[in-house]
Parts: structure tokens; sequence; C-alpha cells
């Protein structure tokens, strides 16, 4: 079985409403995972008919088709038997494979940590063109569009919080900040010198600059739980409701780091969220035996899905009001760290998450597609397109075409406005000998410093890029990362294809 603190397998299952096989394997599904597999295996219901680039992606000709670990494990109907068969021995051998993620996608925080620490100490800079910090817009909104899409997802964030508690630097950065940390073996001491700590991390704008929160307080303790508030976190501090707590992150976060120091399985939850509207957000932690109640992913049916891709289309619009305001310093959205952060709040989570769930690439790569057609910055491109068009005698309409398009791209990712949010740094546009386009990017905030991973990372921004183009040249261009620096190489490479 699964441990305590591991993500869930994901199992997508890809039907539509009009399937006659459909209804009895996904009954069998519900049996299995609803039993004893419950608390390690989470079902993506996919219907192919609203969401035909996941069946094209994955190549499913045929439904049902149940894939999991980006492997399909049966197509077409079959008889119960035969399907509770494969269930069952598909999911106790990908169990074993589970664990192999955890432990790749441990390795690589270890040392996503190793290269912060670097970077905040003022050892080494990760962007040597642009610097480490990046404003806070961007994080929020790459994180809400991924909840948008996927009701995993927080429950991926939460791991990916979780696992850097364990295994990163914090538990050295909070025993640096309070030396008797590590002085006293009595759980009550050490739960006392923990807050202590937490305060001053959260608060903390020198020792180790993240810039992740304005200031902390720890509001109440006991023997098995205890409640921080933190005002400023950068994962609310959005000023708008988006209608969901948006912490998991944080909440992970400050579990696995009290399950390192008390020795003792933890369990966070977000009580009040400043993305809620609340004044902060508030943390509750339990901690115990393997008993304590661990957070299960929440299912949701079509209509709590399609309500929060709306709220997301509202609260991505009101961001960057936030935003535009924010760089043109006409408000400041926290009052004591400022407006921008340190990339290492967002690369553990990109990192995590793709290392972890085949499918998040997927995810991914549709949220970056949503906020490049509906996010941020549109404004500035149909000013940069008025700009490209003035010495025009006729004035241009949309669609453009292709070339039109990628200037009109590549000019947006240039601007000086669009690089005040030190998203990436240096961006440059070739073409090759066929006329497909190459887009180098270097410095992107969510893999800058990584070494090998083996694995591109980049889904998010690819996905943007053919979001953005897709509102120039009014269709979907391919767009495919061909280089990366999760990959080891220098900068993020973008292969656009001319075609329709």
């Amino acid at each position: 079985m699964s441990n305590v603190g591991d993500p869930p397998i994901r199992l997508l299952m890809f039907t539509s409403d009009d399937c006659i096989y459909c209804p009895p394997v996904e009954s069998i599904v519900r049996e299995v995972v609803g039993g004893a597999m419950k608390d390690f295996i989470y079902v993506n219901t996919v219907d192919v008919n609203e969401n035909p680039d996941a069946a094209n992606i994955y190549g499913v000709h045929s439904l049902p088709t149940l894939m999991i670990n980006d492997q399909i494990v049966l197509q077409g109907g079959m008889d119960d038997d035969t399907v509770r068969e494969i269930l069952w021995n598909t999911l106790l051998t990908l169990a074993v494979e589970n664990k192999e993620r955890v432990v790749k996608s441990k390795t690589s925080l270890l040392e996503l940590t190793h290269n912060s620490w670097q970077s905040l100490t003022g050892t080494r800079m990760l962007r040597h063109n642009v610097g480490d910090f990046i404003h806070i817009a961007p994080y929020q909104l790459t994180l809400l569009s991924l909840y948008s899409l996927d009701p995993l997802v927080p429950t991926l964030v939460y791991q990916a919080g979780n696992q850097l508690g364990k295994y990163g630097i914090m538990f050295h950065v909070l025993s640096i900040l309070e030396p008797r940390l590590g002085k006293t073996a009595r759980r009550s001491k050490r739960l006392k010198y923990l807050l202590d700590a937490l305060e001053l991390y959260f608060s903390d704008k020198e020792v180790v600059p993240t810039y992740f929160a304005d200031e902390a307080k720890a509001l109440s303790y006991d023997d098995s739980s205890y409640t921080i508030e933190i005002k400023g976190l950068v994962s609310g501090a959005l000023g708008i409701d988006v209608g969901e707590p948006m912490c998991d992150y944080t909440a992970g976060m400050l579990a696995g780091v009290t399950e390192t120091l008390l020795g003792a399985y933890a369990v966070g939850e977000e009580i009040a969220c400043a993305a809620n509207r609340s004044d902060s957000c508030i943390f509750r932690i339990t901690f115990g035996d393997n008993s304590t109640k661990r957070r299960q992913p929440r299912e949701e049916d079509k209509i709590d899905i399609n309500n929060r891709r709306l709220k997301f289309y509202e609260s991505s619009h009101e961001i960057a009001v936030n935003l535009e305001e924010s760089l043109f310093m006409r408000k400041r959205l926290r009052s004591i760290a400022g407006d921008f952060v340190h990339i290492s709040s967002l690369q553990p989570i990109i990192v995590s998450l793709k290392l972890m769930d085949d499918f998040l690439g997927s995810i991914l790569y549709s949220s970056g597609r949503e906020l490049g057609l509906f996010g941020w910055g549109k404004t500035l491109l149909y000013e940069i397109l008025d700009s490209m068009f003035e010495d025009e005698e006729e004035p241009y309409s949309l669609p453009l075409d292709i070339d039109s398009g990628v200037e009109g791209l590549y000019r947006y990712m240039t601007h000086p406005t669009t690089l005040l949010t030190k998203e990436w740094g240096v961006v440059r546009l070739k073409t090759t000998e066929i006329g497909d386009y190459m887009l180098n990017v270097y410095d992107y905030c969510a893999v800058a410093g990584i070494s090998n991973v083996g694995k591109t990372l980049c889904d998010f921004l690819a996905g943007f890029l053919v979001g953005r183009l897709s509102v120039l040249i009014g269709y979907e261009a391919s767009v495919e990362e061909v280089h990366c620096q999760g990959t080891g190489a220098e900068f993020c490479q973008f292969k656009i294809t001319r075609n329709n």
C-alpha cells in the first residue's frame, strides 16, 4: 500500500455520454477503487467530446479507455471479471513505480532547496540577467489556472510542500532562526520553539529573504495541534475572492517540517484564506500517530468543475488589473514584503507536479493555454499590434498570418512592460530552413538553475505561447518544447511549427 505521505496514483477514464460500454466499466472502477485502494488511487473521468485534445495526446481511439501513469491498461468493453483482474494487477504494480516517482521528486526538491539557499545567501545567482525574484501575480495566475482545471492539483501541491518541509532545508533554517529548537528533546518545548521559529521564518527579510509572506503569529497550541496565522502569504494575497483556499503548498510545508522536528505524523489544513476575502491565512496543523486523518482529494462533478473554470476567468481578470496597478506602482498588494517573491516559491510546485504525475504535463499545458487566451497582457498585445502596423496604409485585422503573429508574440515577450514581471530574461527568435520558428527563452522562472531531471518542464509556458499566439492568428499552432533547462540545456527552446 501507499505510504500516508505519498501522492495518489491517477487513473484516467476516457468516456463519453453516448458510450454504451462505459457505465458498466465505470461502475467496476468505482467499486475497486472505492474499497481497499481508495487511499492511493484518484480517478479522473475525461469526456472525449468535451476534451478531444486529451484523447488525441494519449492516442485514445476506442471507449472506454483506462490509463494509469501514461499507460493504457484497458480499451473497449470487457466482462466484469477481466476488468477487475486488470485493475488489481496493474494498480498493485504501479504502486511500486509511484514510490520511485516520489524518490525522484524528493531528490529534485533537495537540489532546488540547495540552489535556493545559495541564492538567498548571496553565494550564487540563478538568473544572472534578471535576478532571482518574480512578481507575485504570475505566481498567482499559474496556481489559479492549475486549480481551475484539475481537482487533484490541491492535493499534489500539498504533497510538494510536504516533501519540501520534510526533506528540504527549512528545518535547518528554522534552527538558525531559533537555536533552542535543536537543543531540547522535550516535545512540548520543541513545539514552542518551532512556533517561535515559524513566526520568524515568515516575517524575516534578512536571513532568508524569500519575501514569501509579510508576517506570522502563532494563535494557539496544545499537545496535538497548533494554529498559526500568516499575513501577506504570496498564494493568498490576491485581493479578491477566488472561491476556495489557495495555500495547500504552505499547509503541506508546515505539516512536513512539523513532522520532521516533532517526530510525529502531521497533517495541515488551511481554515481561512486571504484568497477568500479573509484578512489573513490561518493554518491548523494536527500531529500524532499515523491514525491522524489523512488529507483526501476532493471529488467534483461537471457542474463543480465548470463553476470553478468560470471563477478562474473572473479572477484572472481581477488579478490582471492588480498586476498592472502594481507594476506601475499605483498599488501595493502586500504592505510589508512588497510584490516580488523569490523563484523558490514556484519551482518546487512545477517540478513536483511534473515528476509525480504524467497527466499533469497536459494540465500544465492546458492551464497555460487558458492563461494565454484569457489572462493578463491582451491590452498590451493589441497596443503592440497597433505599433507594428502603424505605417501601413490599410488598418490590420485579425486573424494575422503566421509570420506577423509570431512577430507580435515575440514583441510581446520582449516588451519592457512584460519584462517588469521578471518571469523570463532574454528571448531570441530564429527561423529554420523550412520556415518553422525557434523561440529561445533564457532564465524562465520555473526552471532557472535546475540541472538535468530527464524531462522537459515548461509545459505551462508552451501552453501559454499557444494561447497567446492563437489570439493573433485565429487557430492553435503547434508549439513544442524541444530543449529545456530541466534536461540540461542552457535555455528553453520552443519550436513553433508553420501549419494550420
